[in-house]
């Protein structure tokens, strides 16, 4: 059998951070007495052959999708309702869900493409109304078929309204049932890829068990589960999807600060890094372009001092101050040595234009280092390591100075400061500042420029 209960478990831990509590406390058990996979609300059981089957990708949808079903305690909310339209309104609602976060639905699973915009008592009443009318004599356009529409209103079903089974021969047979009834008439039919069948007898277990005397343990860990269920079923499916997105981004940013202490601590030890071996390259981005609004020649013919000799009024030939930039390079953790070299690079080839400052930050700024030649970057010290904070960033730039730079690897949230910079974002992660001008290096160029660490030109091969 190809399959690793605990490496899916640290997959949705990874994915679903705000459901992390329910993953972590149910338990996960083989039964061959069910076809696919399916949930009784405090257990998830599955057929270690059916599992087997699937990819790693389609493995971890089962169990979330399971999941998500005790979560937001479908089986208690089902309690007054019919069976099968909550089957189908609590599925449809979580697999779109889990398919807008990038979950690979399996083959016959409920998919109702518009239900990403209901709750699952939404979709129910929407559904369950839709029951209904078909029921009444010369009703048309129902989402669900009528007796005798054949398998080809059941295809058109699958394709528009998304509503799928796992079980075509079952299909054909309710379509030619004596009774004349389709599959949402049929109570104790599953619907979808999972059995349901359990359900029933679960609230019946449930009831019987509430009155029993339980082992302390147990009970603990039963109520820690319900406190989340009932925690997040108040919540409803949108908003507890929404609410696991911003988890997620933070749990996200929390991995990434502790790999970059780990790699190389979140704060500087006072004497920085040197970066050898810099060289040289040919630009990326042709900053007589960028800069052009400001460029000004080094030397000028001024009448400022001019003088008059033989009655003709002659100028002198005058240093003119050049223009000024101020340089900030993103020296977190998630910005590499090699990354790092490809930033002062592109400092070199500022410096022939204009008067630069360089200065690196991640959470801090560590100040300003005035560059006057190529070997002032190559002996500069380097700063920095942990997170990022483009707040910190933009606050650091003189107020009045005619360019402001970020070389950064975009991999943090914007700034709320709008700033008229320019943004070099290396490795085609999509940023949008308040502000300024955004200039993207394409993973594409990235990785030509990382497999020339010293050579001039761009001859060869890429990485």
């Amino acid at each position: 059998m190809n399959f690793d209960i605990e490496s899916i478990k640290r997959k949705m831990l990874v994915k679903y951070p705000f459901f992390g509590s329910v993953v972590a406390n149910v338990n996960y058990k083989e039964n061959r007495e069910i076809q696919t996979a399916g949930t009784d609300g405090q257990i998830i059981y599955y057929n270690p052959e059916f599992l087997g089957k699937l990819k790693s990708d389609e493995q971890a949808f089962i169990f979330a999708h399971e999941v998500c079903h005790i979560a937001f305690d479908h089986i208690r909310r089902s309690e007054g309702k019919d069976p099968r339209v909550w089957n189908i309104a609590t599925d449809g609602v979580i697999n779109q869900f889990l398919k807008r976060d990038g979950m690979k639905l399996i083959k016959g699973c409920i998919d109702i493409s518009d239900a990403i915009n209901y709750d699952a008592e939404q979709l129910y009443e929407k559904l369950l109304k839709e029951k209904q009318q078909k029921q009444k004599p010369k009703e048309k356009n129902s989402l669900f078929s009528k007796p005798g529409e054949g398998e080809q209103q059941n295809e058109n079903q699958s394709r528009g309204q998304g509503l799928s089974s796992s079980k075509p021969e079952q299909q054909r047979q309710e379509q030619n049932s004596s009774d004349g009834s389709n599959s949402l008439d049929r109570q104790n039919e599953d619907v979808g890829h999972d059995t349901h069948g359990m359900w029933e007898d679960a609230i019946k277990r449930q009831k019987e068990a509430e009155s029993k005397v339980k082992g302390e343990e147990q009970k603990q860990q039963e109520e820690r589960l319900q406190q989340e269920k009932d925690k997040i079923s108040e919540m409803g499916e949108q908003r507890a999807f929404n609410k696991n997105l911003v988890e997620k981004r933070k749990e996200l940013e929390r991995l990434k600060q502790t790999l970059s202490q780990q790699a190389m601590g979140s704060q500087s030890d006072g004497r920085g890094r040197i970066i050898n071996d810099i060289g040289k390259s040919n630009p990326i981005i042709d900053w007589r372009y960028v800069l052009r609004k400001t460029i000004q020649y080094d030397v000028d013919w001024s009448y400022k001092n001019a003088y008059v000799e033989d009655g003709v009024v002659r100028a002198t030939l005058e240093e003119q101050p050049r223009v000024e930039t101020e340089i900030l390079l993103d020296t977190s953790g998630s910005v590499n040595e090699l990354l790092l070299k490809n930033f002062l690079r592109e400092c070199k080839n500022i410096l022939q234009y204009s008067k630069v400052k360089v200065g690196c930050f991640d959470t801090e700024f560590y100040g300003f280092h005035e560059i006057r030649t190529e070997e002032d970057i190559d002996n500069m010290k380097f700063e920095g390591g942990g997170g990022t904070n483009f707040n910190v960033a933009v606050q650091a730039f003189t107020r009045r100075v005619e360019n402001k730079i970020i070389f950064t690897d975009g991999t943090s949230s914007m700034p709320d400061i709008p700033m008229d910079a320019i943004w070099i974002v290396f490795g085609g992660a999509e940023i949008h500042p308040k502000g300024g001008k955004v200039i993207q290096i394409s993973k594409e160029q990235l990785n030509k420029m990382c497999s020339y660490e010293q050579d001039i030109s761009y001859k060869g091969k890429s990485r």
